[in-house]
């Protein structure tokens, strides 16, 4: 039986808030026949229409017209736009079997804190998504920013830093060379600090006032200061600071923290210099170092720093009682290298370190060419090795540039996008564009072209290969 509940004469048009009122009264009604819960879908067979009488709404819009003149029950459908009215009944939620809920939240400490050591072992960016999942799972662990920028466990040692051309200045993209994932994070102290290194930590070595040297935490954002740089070059070399020296002289690659887990090692290795020292502390201890005119790009391995001269591989030692000093660490007997035309890159090749010998001439056919001669340094022998693969059980690739490295395995990546056992040509090496070098491959040495760039709206790099070998560039 057709209801009419259009509006006397002398009622003004009915608006989108009335509108709302009369469909919870409808509601309402409905609840007050089925109380404790959730309403049931209406039964087949007729049901009863309202009709609503819109001659007083020539002049309101069709869609609202439209929306007036829909048909409903006595017993609306789930999927009824309007919002419910409250009842004095409390809304029963369904009950679940005992066997399938938990009260995660409300767990115990002890359960809760085992699970948050061991996220935090494997990776902190699991363990930060951990703490933001409610208060008592924050409570149990650890936080991040309670203890000093040196800690290990905090460390987003897993992830390295991109380059991308197209997202903000104070943006970077950050890929898990484990996992294959990518995060995108805003990093504010980009925007007056400029940007001197990656840590084998991950930790980024930052440069204040071109003075105040930082060392920043990307994921967990903790800060640590330490001594400014005035405390570390010479009075008469202090005009390097001003804005207009070179920052290539600042180049900190080979930096990271000591073995001690309280000392900060910064290396510029373009002035062949050494800075050590703790957060705290107010100057750095200074040592010089000799390369022999050798192209090294240096590398902090294991909490030791190594670089190479004419005596071979060597690694400095820090002692309680003695001052920072070097020490032979491998010999290069049978090794010659070109103070003009080669360059020697050490590399971390998951926990094996390794040394790779650029070495640049001419071919049979009288053309210039490029050999990379791959090394495995044994440390206690102190002997170099030749090794023609980068092992793994999913094989395992190098990228090298002038001033840094990275390995990585080919389990968390695309079938085919990486190849295994070859060494990759970062941006920042000359053959790479002068001699069409893009990779190099141990088995059978043969050389890979790089890939080629179109102009266009796409900036570069269009392969993962690219984007890795861009991100280990300094330019």
């Amino acid at each position: 039986m057709p209801c009419d509940l259009a509006p006397p004469a002398t009622t003004p048009p009915l608006g989108r808030k009335s509108a709302r009122t009369a469909a919870a009264a409808a509601l309402s009604t409905s609840e007050d026949e089925h109380p404790g819960g959730s309403l049931p879908f209406p039964p087949p067979g007729p049901q009863i229409q309202i009709q609503i009488k819109t001659s007083h709404l020539a002049s309101e819009p069709k869609k609202r017209q439209r929306l007036l003149r829909r048909p409903c029950s006595s017993q609306p459908p789930s999927h009824w736009g309007a919002k419910r009215a409250r009842t004095t009944q409390p809304r029963c939620r369904p009950a679940l079997p005992d066997n399938n809920w938990r009260d995660w939240a409300n767990l115990d400490d002890g359960p809760l804190g085992l699970i948050a050591e061991l996220v935090l072992a494997y990776d902190v960016a699991d363990y930060l998504r951990f703490r933001a999942v409610c208060c008592p799972w924050r409570r149990c662990s650890v936080d991040p920013r309670a203890h000093g920028g040196l800690d290990r466990r905090f460390h987003p040692r897993r992830w390295t830093m991109l380059r991308d051309e197209l997202v903000a200045p104070e943006s970077r993209c950050f890929l898990n060379t484990s996992t294959g994932e990518c995060v995108k994070v805003c990093i504010a102290e980009l925007h007056d600090h400029e940007l001197l290194a990656v840590t084998p930590e991950g930790l980024l070595v930052l440069l204040h006032d071109r003075n105040h040297v930082r060392l920043l935490n990307p994921l967990t954002r903790h800060l640590t200061k330490l001594p400014p740089l005035t405390t570390l070059l010479p009075s008469e070399d202090h005009g390097m600071l001003d804005e207009d020296s070179d920052d290539m002289d600042f180049i900190a690659w080979g930096s990271g923290i000591a073995s001690d887990d309280s000392t900060f090692v910064l290396c510029f290795d373009m002035l062949q210099l050494l800075g050590t020292a703790k957060p705290g502390d107010d100057h750095w201890t200074l040592l010089k170092y000799n390369s022999d005119g050798i192209t090294v790009a240096p590398l902090l391995f294991e909490g030791s720093f190594y670089c190479v001269s004419d005596d071979g591989v060597l690694v400095l030692k820090i002692g309680a009682d003695q001052p920072p000093r070097l020490e032979v660490a491998a010999k290069m007997e049978d090794m010659r290298v070109s103070r003009i035309a080669d360059s020697v890159h050490l590399i971390n090749n998951c926990g094996e370190l390794m040394l790779v010998h650029r070495r640049r001439g001419l071919t049979a056919d009288n053309k210039s060419g490029s050999w990379y001669d791959t090394y495995r340094v044994d440390l206690d022998t102190r002997t170099l090795f030749l090794a023609n693969s980068f092992g793994g059980d999913a094989g395992r690739a190098v990228f090298i540039g002038m001033h840094c490295s990275l390995s990585i395995s080919l389990e968390a990546f695309p079938t085919g996008s990486i190849s295994a056992d070859t060494i990759y040509l970062s941006f920042d090496v000359g053959e790479r564009e002068r001699l069409e070098v893009g990779a190099f491959h141990l088995a059978d040495g043969s050389i890979e072209r790089p890939s080629t760039y179109s102009g266009g709206l796409v900036a570069r790099p269009h392969t993962l290969a690219d984007c890795l070998s861009l991100a280990n560039a300094v330019l």
